[in-house]
């Protein structure tokens, strides 16, 4: 035998060898008719299919061809257990998995007791799979956290008011660490919305702030350090959603600008998150009737609505494919939103996601009623199977290249219990405490009438004797409160002496108790879009000042509480109520030194 043929077989023997040992490279197990893959490549992907090494491209072609087309279909879904359920009733969510086969699964925070239970729960979910799961959540940091037994973080905004882009690189690293001894494998981050919209109910602290470009380097930070811990990153929510005054959970929000706005605003961030190699793009359940023009029928009360982004050809495909030049993966936002559900079923608004130019349909409220709507619609025309190999043959690429699909003779993963050891390990160590109380004491951003008198004079004093601290919600007053106390004890002021005390508005006792003090501490938390709650707020400070009362303002939500109470003689806005956020708020009452934060929105003028 010739030596080349020889080498030639030796090879071919080798590739059959590894797919062998590939989850769900067995005969068709959910039946539908076993297609061959055909094009070695599409001319999209991530990595871009023109510059794929030919050794991932093989893999690629290999699993195409051992998948039927109901195993296709499955890869595009990603599925809560809920759901799973729920559709289902009696089965285990395991079984239901098991049938179902799809490309991955995202688990949320009653899913998620502790490490122990995590780990176990996300082994017995890969070894259900046939093909190796995406393993989903939403670990953004901040106010958007899953796991309550690890370190909350800071949220987008409170990074951006550090003034460090390489702290989004940071933090994005220490979660991505975090996930991967928890045994996830995707992370729905980074947010590259610009919240240019004070009055915004959803995006808020989750956006590093209102300027386009700086929003844009921090995201193509933070890519970076998920890149760097082997994590691909999911941008979200295309074509923008930092300006709807909805929350697409509850409703549909509608952006009626023209292109150029958005070229100019909202892509901004999503072009530089391309440009860092951005995996996967996520898109908003949002009107955008100057973006797509197209209106339909709302099966919740036969009105008109324009097409949502994540239904819209023009969008996804002819936006977002083709203009901006995304060769990723597009998935999109949680389809069981009542942006979606409230207006399409399950089935329909599958189809008309992909028929769109999604690739990832994330939650269905029905999953088996969305593939089996897919497969109805391949049927009948309106859907090819080619479409479905295209967004297939993205999602492997992903999955190969950040090994979620491993070849064979892969290194075995940990014993559980030694995969458990060292998860809790790492989770109690002192790093990521670090991280978050360095970000947050960064992040502290000063405001006030008074702000020069206190440059070089603490707020709370060592004659102080009664502190009163005073809100509108309790969890946020009760956390600022302790945080306050905590503080005095550990730098040793009025050890013994020093007394704090707590109200809750409204209180008819408002007025006594702040003449009895010696200083009053407001904490507000987005009173900025409750007028109610503003209205008490404003009536405490304008009593501590009528009273000659030293008076300063933690805004513990959103930064345009400084708008709201802007007659504050000081103020420090500490961008949301984690433990680190709050402990550096508490601190800053006892500094000296004003903190150095810098304000990354533009606050609204009086009156808007």
């Amino acid at each position: 035998m010739k030596w080349g043929v020889l080498a030639a077989l030796i090879l071919l023997l080798l590739g059959a060898a590894w797919l062998s040992g590939w989850p769900g490279a067995g005969a068709p197990k959910n039946g539908g008719d076993n297609q061959a893959a055909t094009s070695a490549s599409d001319g999209a992907g991530s990595p871009d299919s023109e510059n794929m090494p030919s050794e991932m491209e093989r893999r690629v072609n290999e699993m195409l061809a051992r998948m039927s087309l109901n195993e296709r279909i499955s890869q595009l879904l990603i599925v809560d257990l809920d759901a799973l359920g729920r559709e289902q009733a009696g089965e285990s969510a395991i079984a239901r998995l098991q049938a179902l086969q799809p490309g991955g699964v995202v688990l949320f925070r009653k899913n998620l007791p502790d490490a122990r239970q995590t780990i176990t729960q996300n082994r017995e979910l890969q070894q259900a799979a046939r093909i190796p799961l995406w393993i989903g959540i939403d670990e953004e940091g901040g106010p958007v956290t899953r796991l309550s037994f690890a370190n909350d973080g800071n949220g987008n905004m409170a990074i951006a008011a550090s003034g460090d882009t390489a702290l989004a690189a940071e933090t994005a690293h220490q979660i991505s660490g975090t996930l991967e001894k928890l045994e996830f494998n995707l992370n729905f981050a980074p947010v590259a919305d610009v919240n240019s919209n004070a009055n915004n109910p959803v995006i808020g602290l989750r956006s590093f702030g209102s300027d386009p470009e700086a929003v844009g380097a921090y995201v193509q930070s933070f890519i970076s350090g998920m890149h760097q811990s082997g994590m691909p990153a999911v941008v979200k929510h295309f074509p923008g959603h930092g300006d709807t005054a909805t929350d697409s959970h509850a409703g549909l929000p509608k952006l009626s600008f023209a292109e150029e706005r958005f070229e100019e605003v909202e892509w901004v961030p999503f072009r530089a998150a391309i440009e860092a190699g951005a995996d996967m793009i996520m898109s908003a359940h949002i009107q955008a009737p100057k973006l797509e023009p197209s209106a339909v029928r709302s099966k919740k009360d036969g009105s008109l609505i324009a097409l949502p982004a994540t239904l819209s050809p023009h969008i996804l495909t002819g936006i977002l494919r083709e203009k901006l030049n995304f060769r990723g993966a597009i998935v999109t936002d949680a389809l069981n939103m009542k942006a979606i559900s409230d207006h399409f079923g399950s089935d329909e608004a599958a189809v008309l996601a992909l028929q769109a130019g999604a690739d990832v349909l994330l939650m269905p409220p029905q999953p088996d009623a969305a593939a089996a709507g897919i497969r109805k619609a391949i049927d009948e025309g309106k859907l090819s199977a080619e479409r479905i190999e295209e967004s297939v043959r993205r999602i492997l690429r992903i999955k190969l290249k950040y090994g979620v699909i491993k070849p064979q003779g892969r290194q075995q993963p940990l014993e559980t219990e030694k995969a458990i050891h060292s998860a809790e390990q790492f989770l109690s160590s002192a790093e990521s405490h670090q991280l978050a109380d360095r970000i947050a004491s960064q992040a502290i951003t000063p405001w006030g009438t008074k702000l020069d008198a206190y440059r070089n004079q603490a707020f709370i004093q060592p004659e102080m004797k009664v502190i009163t601290v005073i809100g509108h919600e309790e969890r946020s007053l009760e956390q600022v409160r302790r945080a306050i106390e905590a503080a005095a004890s550990s730098l040793r002021i009025g050890a013994g002496r020093l007394e704090f005390t707590s109200l809750l508005l409204p209180d008819d006792k408002l007025a006594a108790v702040v003449q009895s003090s010696d200083a009053i501490v407001l904490v507000a938390r987005d009173i900025y879009v409750q007028p109610e709650a503003a209205g008490k707020m404003k009536e405490a400070l304008k009593l501590a000042l009528d009273s000659k009362k030293p008076a300063a303002v933690i805004a513990a939500g959103t930064p345009y509480d400084m708008a709201a109470l802007s007659e504050a003689p000081v103020g420090f806005a500490i961008y949301g109520v984690t433990a680190s956020n709050v402990r550096a708020g508490a601190r800053a009452l006892f500094h000296d030194t004003l903190p150095p934060g810098k304000l990354p929105v533009v606050l609204p003028k009086q009156g808007e």
